[in-house]
């Protein structure tokens, strides 16, 4: 069996602290927006059991019901861990950022002393 035969890569990538600290808060910023869709897709599924949503063709059975009230009891606690989680990942990204901003802005300062003897 022979090794299969991989051309000579050398990539660059050049991210920088700054693109990677906008990179991160992208991210975050992504999946809040997913957690959301979820959140409205939860609404709409018990609202399409309790039949007040438009395409419903009448209220589902009280077994059904209660069972769609659980499957979405448990799909929102899922989303407030995940919630959590990002805003822990939120916090330490922007004391990231911060620790960035600092250390960058300081500055030196140099004096020259001349003498002259007569």
């Amino acid at each position: 069996m022979s090794m299969p035969n991989i051309p000579n890569l050398n990539p660059q990538v050049g991210v920088t602290r700054d693109d990677a600290v906008n990179i991160i808060l992208s991210s975050i910023g992504m999946e809040e927006l997913s957690l959301a869709h979820i959140v409205n897709a939860e609404a709409e599924k018990i609202q399409f059991a309790l039949g007040t949503l438009e395409t419903a063709h009448g209220a589902a059975s009280m077994e059904q019901i209660l069972a769609v009230n659980k499957s979405s009891g448990k799909m929102l606690r899922d989303v407030i861990k995940n919630q959590m989680l990002l805003g822990m990942k939120m916090e330490d990204t922007l004391e990231l950022a911060l620790s960035i901003t600092t250390t960058s802005t300081t500055t030196t300062t140099t004096t020259t002393t001349t003498t002259t003897t007569i």
